[in-house]
């Protein structure tokens, strides 16, 4: 495993982005005071790997891989190495993706529900279980996700071949239910962006980033544009209502998304 140090090092040589340094700086120093020895690996995913990250916007999307569950001390001090991060940074609320899973819950993610914790936008941070639906995210970790510290994903994400990925977002697009009333501007954009990725990666069978399905799903559904286009306006926008005619747009081009698998 890096020390600390080094996976600064390497984290600012392989992003070179200063906001996202400072965050995983931070996360690499807490990450040793809270878990210690416990850390196994530290590894990032998402938009600031393959590529449309943005500094003032985008998400970054990490796993932290233990050697067991953990305890309720550990708990405690994540949820409060989460807030000191907020507090320090508050650009950061909201913006950070977590996850904290033991090796052995990782290896038999298939075989019923295994304790974790995690803090995504929306949520604080909180203890969950993972199972078999997160199988899209550990392929996409175990695919394309870079290292900072402990040994290669692929040494503690079990293989998943590109065939159960396909047919895991396949399922994904088939349950997305359609945009409701209630939905704001940023809602509706994650709910189209993500039928966007989803549809490219059952035709196409890769892993793109939303704006970049979002470009080529426009061009595979030409008159659906307009709502593709205000998605990737709109997914930034704070919490503003959204007009019937979009929303109407928006359920047309996730139905057909549905059917077009």
């Amino acid at each position: 495993m890096l020390p600390p140090s080094v996976a600064k090092e390497y984290a600012i040589a392989m992003f070179g982005d200063d906001a996202a340094d400072w965050l995983l700086d931070r996360l690499i120093d807490g990450h040793a005071v809270v878990l210690g020895d416990d850390l196994v690996g530290f590894y990032v995913f998402g938009s600031l790997v393959v590529g449309d990250f943005d500094a003032t916007t985008s998400d970054v999307d990490t796993v932290v891989v233990l050697r067991d569950d953990l305890t309720s001390e550990q708990v405690d001090g994540l949820r409060e190495l989460h807030t000191a991060i907020v507090r320090e940074r508050p650009e950061w609320s909201d913006r950070v993706e977590a996850v904290y899973v033991s090796v052995d819950a990782m290896a038999n993610f298939r075989e019923g529900r295994h304790p974790a914790a995690r803090i995504s936008p929306g949520e604080s941070f909180h203890t969950i279980e993972v199972d078999d639906r997160w199988l899209i995210d550990w392929y996409q970790l175990r695919e394309v996700g870079e290292t900072l510290t402990g040994p290669p994903p692929a040494s503690v994400v079990p293989a998943i071949s590109k065939s159960e990925w396909i047919d895991a977002v396949r399922r994904h697009v088939l349950d997305w239910p359609e945009p409701g009333p209630d939905l704001d501007r940023g809602s509706l954009a994650y709910s189209v962006l993500t039928l966007c990725r989803g549809l490219r990666t059952c035709e196409v069978g890769d892993h793109v980033s939303k704006r970049a399905a979002a470009q080529w799903a426009a061009e595979r559904l030409p008159h659906h544009a307009d709502v593709i286009g205000k998605a990737l306006e709109w997914r930034t926008s704070p919490a503003q209502p959204i007009g019937g005619p979009v929303l109407d747009d928006a359920r047309r081009f996730v139905a057909e998304a549905q059917r077009a698998l």
